[in-house]
């Protein structure tokens, strides 16, 4: 235990108020660079809270984009799609359509049809037999 005496001596003045050693200098130092360490701290994550902030925008701004590219591939894909049955329709439906348009001709014009068949028929016999 420590005794009161009103007239420090070197051994007591050196013990702060908090029992440890050093002059109120040293306190004012370590204050300052607490401060200081606070400050830095501060800054550095006002600065990591910039940089996230700019990656968020710049991932954002990527996102819209990868999706406004997928979005007009899904509609260059659909449109060819869409002919592709369009031109595969067209395609089974010719040979009826022909078929069809070839009987109401002959039951237009019998004669006319006829005439073309001996046509066809003579034209086809000289080209084989030879």
């Amino acid at each position: 235990m420590q005794s009161s005496n009103p007239f420090p001596t070197s051994s007591t003045a050196s013990t702060g108020a908090m029992g440890s050693t050093g002059t109120s200098s040293d306190f004012a130092s370590s204050n300052a660079s607490t401060d200081g360490i606070k400050s830095g701290v501060g800054t550095a994550g006002s600065a990591l809270h910039s940089t996230v902030d700019k990656a968020r925008s710049t991932v954002d701004s990527l996102t819209g984009a990868a999706h406004d590219s997928i979005d007009r591939l899904t509609s260059t894909a659909t449109q060819t799609a869409d002919r592709f049955a369009d031109q595969t329709r067209r395609l089974t439906e010719a040979p009826a359509k022909a078929m069809d348009y070839s009987k109401s001709w002959v039951q237009d014009k019998p004669l006319e049809a006829v005439g073309v068949a001996l046509a066809f028929g003579f034209i086809l016999g000289r080209l084989t037999a030879r």
